[in-house]
């Protein structure tokens, strides 16, 4: 069986699409032992004019693969670059915009809870799982809290 030719050749093309209808999200539950790491952004009008509590987050950006993501999302925005990551599940939604979301949730655990602040980040600290801030605390009306809720009701900590 032939194999397919690597997408990196048609790169350029996609590099052109400049896509409303759909939009690729990487969200990083960032856990060590029983806390989990959450973050303010700066720039409300980046993240659906959301303020409150978010997982590390950002768009997907051309061809670049899920993983690959939620490292950069990491070290861009918590200054963590040693952790092993799992994607945990696969969301798909329509957003408020009218785009589907297709959001991959990765776990990720670091060596250590050692942060430090990238430039978009207004605020990030750990919090023990058994006392994360209530839901209205949360950007998207408790969407990251319930994501780590699920994810970590799934594993153990």
């Amino acid at each position: 069986m032939e194999q397919p030719e690597p997408l990196i050749i048609y790169q350029s093309v996609f590099a052109l699409m400049d896509c409303k209808d759909h939009s690729l999200i990487v969200h990083v539950a960032v856990l060590h032992h029983s806390s989990a790491l959450l973050l303010k952004y700066r720039d409300p009008s980046l993240y659906d004019n959301q303020t409150g509590w978010f997982l590390p987050n950002d768009s997907l950006k051309h061809t670049e693969h899920p993983e690959v993501a939620a490292r950069r999302v990491l070290k861009e925005q918590a200054g963590i670059d040693k952790a092993s990551f799992k994607l945990a599940q696969i969301e798909s939604f329509v957003g408020d915009n009218g785009s589907w979301h297709i959001v991959f949730d990765y776990l990720a655990i670091p060596n250590s809870t050692h942060i430090m602040k990238g430039k978009e980040i207004s605020g990030a600290e750990w919090f023990q799982i058994d006392k994360l801030p209530e839901s209205k605390e949360f950007a998207h009306n408790g969407w990251g809290r319930g994501v780590l809720m699920k994810l970590t009701s799934e594993i153990s900590i």
